[in-house]
């Protein structure tokens, strides 16, 4: 698995001092890397509904980098 993105890094540090850290599910896709997942929710439940789909950063939330550029390197 490559390296984190150095934005996440950064980010964790400053979250640390208020007993925080991100978080990253894990998901295998081709290139290995880690994308930050953007919490989504079900607007409507019950029968028949569409169930909420993940969705997945291409570009970084901090710098907006791309990660995709990132793990060519």
């Amino acid at each position: 698995m490559s390296e984190p993105h150095d934005c996440f890094a950064k980010v964790d540090a400053m979250l640390a001092e208020r007993n925080t850290r991100l978080t990253f599910p894990i998901v295998f896709s081709e290139d290995m890397r880690r994308k930050p997942m953007i919490v989504t929710e079900q607007i409507e439940t019950g029968r028949g509904k569409k169930k909420a789909v993940g969705m997945f950063a291409t570009f970084c939330p901090f710098c907006g980098a791309s990660l995709a550029k990132a793990s060519a390197s």
